[in-house]
């Protein structure tokens, strides 16, 4: 007894100095110091020095809880389970609710380090939760309370057999098969967790959305993904009338990229509940942005034909039409495929606009006549047309160059930039947004300095905002071509710190193309020549290009913009469709110049280049994974990972 107070005087000692600001001027000896002095060394693991203090506290105040729980803990972390349980008996025997302390022997009884574990105490532990389960059979809230303490014993599995007698004897409570469900989950037992969760949407109405976090964390492979689709299928055979179910499906379809599936039970579900399309627009739009255009066709196919009653008839028209320009986009189109897709939007722009819903389409349609400007150039009463004669004249519409009678509108000065009748009816960002794709167009045309004039206009209009940055970015990049790289330069710097990533990081990466060869004369003459190849191509003047670019190759073998050059000349390659080269320049590229900055680019356009237009599955893998070890810092590393995984089927 004499050598435990003094061991006591001695840790008080020791810690007074240090805890004195925390308790002030009290006495070192009073209950609140030693308290605080208890919980200080039970956060820094001196169980052995708290567990003395511990001992006292819960004697003085058997109500202090968390006194209680601590003192038991520091007695199994010394492996003094025995004086444990011999503590937690004299409370069962006073307490008028013994039930947390039965729960607490019985979690004692599992803690007895395995070379001394003896048969008795794993028998106890299972006798006691038994008892347990016999003495709350009848009360629910007792099951829930008793689960939680086994949860935050960590004995998981103890807590289930608890909340698996409640959902038995009660049924369908809520709050117990949520927890239980969970439970499941977090052991890794996916079949029972996601039954459970598959039941609460029959048997407790819970809306999918309320369990899709949880799927989100919990569900990480295609295995599982398969395995709940099976179980959904199963009870939606059973119970069609549950909405829920069907968008737990669609989901893990979504997941999984199983576009097909996702568009059948979607489309059922739409026509269960009467929709109209509107949950089939929806899937289609996530399509589009996965790039599984044929899914997304077939989705604005099905709200389309739904007719003028059916989910904004008018844009699910427009957007049937921009996915497949979209995907001729990014896959190999015939000429004739070409052709009707122009005749499909000029029909759909010429009967519904020029309205908002309609310029999409008529940028796209513009762009394609531009980008196929020997195919679409014909001949008129008034002489020869070309694709670019005919992109104008469309885009020139939109900014007042012609009247729609079917909107009622006046012939508008095409110069003029305000106006009281279809241009005042258009969004200002719609407008600028017609300003930058007809500036576009007149570049491509040979018309630098219009198209510098309409850039200008937009970044006037929208100093700080995205439009306006993306406009000034263009005026940089037409100085660029011109070979004013000084003031280029200059706005490129203000652009660095742009709000939008894509603009901050093209602006980031023209900046340096300048700054690492603008330098000596020599490096000037090279970088006047890549300017002019970069507006050349633009103008779909590809042998002009190709003639530039062979000049620095040329006249300065190994250059800085070697890897540059290599880079152009894939792009000019893809775009005339000669895809094996280009992939075989993209390929040098990435091995040549593997630490230069377009080294992830040339892995991230070649893995797109084999995956959707040289259909060689096992090479586009093998350039995504290439770039995920080792540029793990690329802005492509997010893609790059999703491309792998829809290859790989999850």
């Amino acid at each position: 007894m004499l050598r435990t107070f003094w061991h006591r005087y001695v840790i008080v000692c020791l810690f007074a100095t240090f805890c004195f600001n925390a308790w002030g001027q009290q006495s070192d000896n009073t209950p609140q110091s030693n308290k605080m002095l208890a919980n200080l060394l039970f956060d820094q693991k001196e169980f052995a020095k708290a567990v003395l203090f511990f001992e006292d506290i819960v004697e003085i105040n058997p109500d202090d809880e968390t006194s209680y729980q601590r003192y038991l803990r520091c007695l199994v972390a010394l492996n003094e389970q025995e004086k444990a349980i011999k503590f937690i008996k004299k409370r069962i025997k006073k307490s008028t609710n013994p039930l947390p302390y039965v729960v607490d022997e019985c979690w004692v009884n599992t803690t007895f380090p395995s070379a001394n574990l003896d048969k008795k105490y794993v028998e106890r532990s299972q006798e006691l939760l038994n008892l347990i389960l016999e003495k709350i059979k009848s009360d629910a809230n007792a099951h829930l309370f008793v689960s939680k303490r086994f949860e935050d014993y960590q004995l998981k599995e103890f807590a289930i057999k608890i909340l698996e007698q409640a959902d038995l004897v009660f049924e369908n409570i809520p709050e117990i098969s949520n927890q239980l469900a969970l439970l499941y989950m977090e052991i890794g037992n996916r079949v029972s967790g996601l039954r459970k969760y598959s039941n609460m949407m029959i048997y407790n109405g819970l809306p999918f959305e309320m369990i899709k976090p949880i799927l989100e964390i919990h569900i990480t492979d295609s295995i599982e993904f398969i395995l709940f689709q099976r179980i959904l299928i199963e009870q939606i055979q059973e119970n069609p009338e549950i909405t829920a179910l069907s968008e737990g499906l669609k989901w893990a379809f979504i997941k999984q990229e199983n576009w097909s599936s996702a568009f059948l039970y979607t489309r059922s579900l739409d026509k269960r509940l009467k929709e109209n399309g509107s949950r089939v627009f929806e899937l289609g739009a996530i399509c589009i942005s996965n790039r599984a255009y044929p899914v997304a066709i077939q989705c604005f196919e099905y709200c389309v034909s739904l007719g003028e009653t059916g989910f904004n008839w008018l844009q699910c028209q427009a957007m049937l039409i921009e996915t497949k320009y979209d995907f001729y986009a990014n896959n190999i189109a015939s000429n004739a495929e070409l052709v009707d897709l122009k005749t499909q939007m000029t029909k759909f722009e010429r009967e519904n606009g020029p309205q908002e819903a309609t310029i999409p389409i008529a940028i796209k349609l513009a762009t394609l006549y531009a980008q196929n400007d020997s195919l679409f150039t014909a001949k008129t009463s008034s002489g020869i047309t070309t694709g670019f004669d005919m992109a104008e004249q469309l885009l020139r519409r939109y900014l007042g160059g012609e009247s729609n009678p079917a909107l009622g509108t006046a012939t508008i000065d095409p110069g003029g930039n305000e106006g009281t009748s279809f241009t005042s009816i258009l969004k200002k960002t719609s407008t600028a947004n017609i300003k930058i794709a007809l500036g576009d167009i007149l570049l491509a045309a040979g018309d630098v300095w219009t198209s510098e004039l309409l850039y200008a206009q937009v970044e006037k209009e929208f100093k700080e905002e995205e439009l306006g940055q993306f406009a000034k970015f263009k005026r940089a990049e037409l100085s660029f071509y011109r070979g004013d790289f000084d003031w280029a330069s200059m706005q490129l710097d203000v652009l660095k710190s742009a709000t939008t990533q894509l603009i901050s990081n093209d602006a980031m990466e023209l900046a340096l193309v300048i700054i690492d060869n603008l330098g000596i004369d020599s490096n000037y003459l090279a970088l006047n020549w890549y300017g002019k190849a970069l507006l050349a191509e633009k103008q779909h003047h590809f042998k002009t290009a190709f003639s530039y670019l062979d000049s620095i190759h040329v006249s300065f073998p190994g250059h800085a913009l070697s890897d540059e050059v290599l880079f152009i000349r894939a792009r000019i390659n893809e775009s005339t469709k000669n895809y094996a080269e280009a992939a075989t320049l993209l390929e040098t590229l990435s091995i040549a110049y593997n630490s230069d900055i377009l080294a992830d680019n040339a892995l991230y356009k070649l893995g797109l280049l084999y995956a959707y237009k040289l259909n060689n599955s096992s090479k586009a893998m093998e350039q995504f994974e290439k770039l995920i070890e080792t540029y793990g810092s690329s802005v492509y590393i997010v893609d790059a990972r999703r491309e792998y995984r829809k290859i790989r089927g999850y």
